[in-house]
């Protein structure tokens, strides 16, 4: 049984329907369920390239704010939720918050790169499961497991 569940979401189709899996399965077990988005970090040289890292930084959580607000926004009554916004790289950031909940269960969605991609530019799903004991839940894409 879980009691505390962290699903990560990132507005893409795939992260929609692992969302809508851990509200069910939250909801199913009396489980406290934790939505966490990661806003992209700026990259390093975008002062050198005449950005404006503020700016592109403010733009990028009031995106991930949005994922959040739209994702708390399906979560139906009867199930607590506690939303978290981070920065940085996705996969880091899962991990630290893993580490620093109780969490017993994280539930992501995949993002349908094939093996050999995947293997050569490394997944969220992939770095999560080699950093830490928590049990995973991963929802690949429909078309994924035709690869």
């Amino acid at each position: 049984m879980f009691s505390s569940i962290l699903i990560a979401v990132d507005g893409s189709p795939t992260a929609q329907h692992a969302l809508q899996e851990a509200i069910d399965l939250a909801h199913a077990q009396g489980a406290r369920l934790t939505i966490l988005t990661v806003a992209p970090p700026v990259p390093t040289l975008m002062p050198v390239a005449g950005g404006d890292p503020r700016g592109i930084q403010d733009s990028a959580e009031q995106w991930a704010a949005g994922i959040l607000r739209n994702a708390r926004a399906s979560v139906p009554d009867g199930v607590a939720v506690h939303t978290v916004l981070r920065t940085g790289h996705a996969s880091h950031e899962v991990v630290d918050e893993l580490r620093a909940g109780d969490y017993d269960l994280v539930v992501l969605g995949s993002r349908g790169r094939s093996a050999t991609r995947a293997g050569i530019l490394g997944s969220v799903n992939g770095a999560v499961h080699f950093h830490t004991n928590v049990p995973m839940l991963s929802f690949p894409t429909e078309d994924e497991h035709l690869e």
